[in-house]
């Protein structure tokens, strides 16, 4: 993210809470408010879902670092999971801001080139997965609808169709060593002409700990990579369970269309903190051109948003905890 996009950013959240203000206005605050009253005590279980995914994730990445020769408890690997999340929802860079912080909080458990390798597979597992409920739900989307306009319906498969194939590139070199070939890309482009031995070690053995989970782990792969699809899916059940609270007529493919949308909508406009206001005028458009209230995209997605603000809280939580340990611990060291 570039210095300009950065300072400009305030600028667009502010137009993305006017738009969402504009929207709210536009459909009805009434009807709005009376749809969030509608959940009611269902909100509770509505919200155990995300548990259940972030569980999900936790087993997945779990499945890598499960190999390594030291071991680390489900529960703090879910702390983690977390509090690396919270941080890629509250920072400009996202997944660049919270992953490092992961790979930092196992350093009590791993050497660093084996947590950035975990992680470095983990977030590239999570991007298949988003892959694979966005084709599925584009498949599923171009067979039922008969007619679609056509920049809809050439424009959204080239979009995924290069996100693919930036995806496919990765995983592909990851598999022959990715940052060796970083590292001679850099110097083709006299970006960095020399590395220390010390980075080249680093990078050698980070690739080494990649290539070996894919070429020796096929089982541990596949688990991990179905872990982060069924959590993806469960993203699904979660606009399904709010958008029926609210309308009968709300159903699974709906549901299937707005999960598909989302990852899409926050890839094309990340220079909205968390596509505000976007993301609630694209649900409420998609569910207008289906003939549904357009109050219901937007009750799903502050329903969302109010679920994502308690587990930013929770991993916040989780953070400063980690934090006070690990302060603890070295002040019983120096004791000793």
């Amino acid at each position: 993210m570039t210095p300009v996009i950065k300072k400009a950013r305030p600028f667009f959240l502010l137009l993305g809470a006017f738009l969402l203000f504009f929207l709210i206005r536009k459909i009805g605050i009434n009807s709005i408010f009376d749809n969030i009253l509608a959940l009611g005590w269902r909100i509770v279980p509505i919200f155990t879902i995300g548990l259940v995914w972030y569980i999900l994730y936790t087993l997945a990445w779990e499945q890598f670092l499960k190999r390594m020769s030291n071991k680390i408890k489900f529960w703090e690997l879910f702390r983690i999971k977390i509090a690396g999340e919270a941080v890629n929802t509250l920072t400009p860079a996202n997944f660049l801001g919270g992953d490092p912080l992961r790979i930092y909080m196992l350093k009590n458990n791993f050497s660093t080139t084996e947590g950035a390798a975990s992680v470095v597979v983990d977030r590239t597992l999570h991007s298949i997965a988003i892959l694979i409920v966005i084709i599925f739900g584009i498949i599923v989307s171009f067979i039922t609808f008969d007619t679609l306009p056509a920049n809809i319906k050439y424009g959204v498969p080239i979009v995924v169709l290069i996100a693919a194939s930036f995806v496919a590139f990765i995983f592909i070199h990851q598999q022959k060593g990715l940052f060796s070939l970083f590292m001679s890309i850099c110097k083709r482009l006299k970006i960095k002409k020399t590395f220390s031995e010390r980075i080249i070690n680093r990078f050698e053995e980070l690739d080494h700990h990649i290539i070996n989970f894919y070429k020796k782990s096929h089982k541990s792969f596949w688990i991990a990579l179905s872990y982060h699809t069924a959590g993806r899916f469960l993203g699904m059940i979660e606009i399904y369970a709010i958008g029926r609270c609210v309308s009968d007529k709300f159903d699974l493919f709906t549901a299937l269309v707005l999960c598909a949308l989302a990852p899409m909508i926050n890839a094309v406009f990340t220079f909205v903190p968390g596509a505000l206001g976007i993301m609630e005028g694209a649900y409420s458009g998609v569910l207008y051109l289906l003939h549904l209230n357009p109050a219901i995209g937007i009750t799903i997605q502050i329903t969302k948003r109010l679920r994502a603000g308690c587990w930013i809280l929770l991993g916040l939580i989780f953070l400063g905890t980690s934090g006070r340990q690990k302060a603890w611990n070295d002040e019983l060291i120096e004791e000793v």
